[in-house]
């Protein structure tokens, strides 16, 4: 297999290597991690200040968006997609905070997100550069249910292989490819 270094960025680097990279910093720095678990060196670095990174009004959302975006990048949409849902299925379980389907869109716009940081990395860094809001990240999402106990989701929507269940998620798709930034 022959490698490929992939698309320059402006300073003659990898752009997706990159983009990688500041994902994983802002993913580490928005869920108040150390980046020194990462990049055991980062121990010594100076510390930022701590701040509450937020995606449309919610921390989740941001945390969602980015874990998504970050495994994306990294391993794959299918990966990012199973652990998006597995997330959910277990939040519906006893004592978790219940499957949320708008946590689910934050999820599924952040593997859109990381699929582009590392296959269209042009595309993303003039978007970036021009300047975005929450609304080009993250469509709307408040009308979507959520803090579903698994017998309530089940129910409802017929678990993850029911009809209300997939009709739920492909509204969630359409939402998201409505957005400039994933079309």
């Amino acid at each position: 297999r022959r490698w490929d270094p992939g698309t320059p960025s402006a300073d003659g680097g990898d752009a997706a290597a990159e983009n990688r990279a500041a994902l994983l910093t802002l993913t580490f720095y928005a869920n108040h991690r150390a980046l020194g678990m990462w990049v055991p060196a980062a121990y010594q670095w100076p510390r930022p200040m701590p701040a509450f990174v937020q995606l449309r009004q919610r921390h989740d959302f941001a945390q969602h968006f980015l874990i998504s975006a970050v495994i994306a990048a990294e391993a794959g949409t299918p990966l990012a997609d199973a652990v998006g849902l597995w997330k959910e299925l277990a939040d519906a379980r006893d004592g978790g905070s219940g499957f949320s389907f708008n946590d689910l869109a934050a999820d599924r716009a952040g593997t859109r997100f990381g699929e582009l940081a590392v296959g269209d990395v042009g595309r993303l860094q003039q978007r970036l550069a021009a300047g975005l809001s929450d609304a080009d990240l993250l469509p709307k999402v408040s009308d979507l249910p959520e803090h579903l106990p698994e017998a309530e989701f089940i129910a409802r929507f017929g678990g993850v292989g029911g009809a209300g269940y997939q009709r739920l998620l492909a509204t969630i798709e359409s939402r998201i490819d409505a957005l400039p930034m994933f079309q």
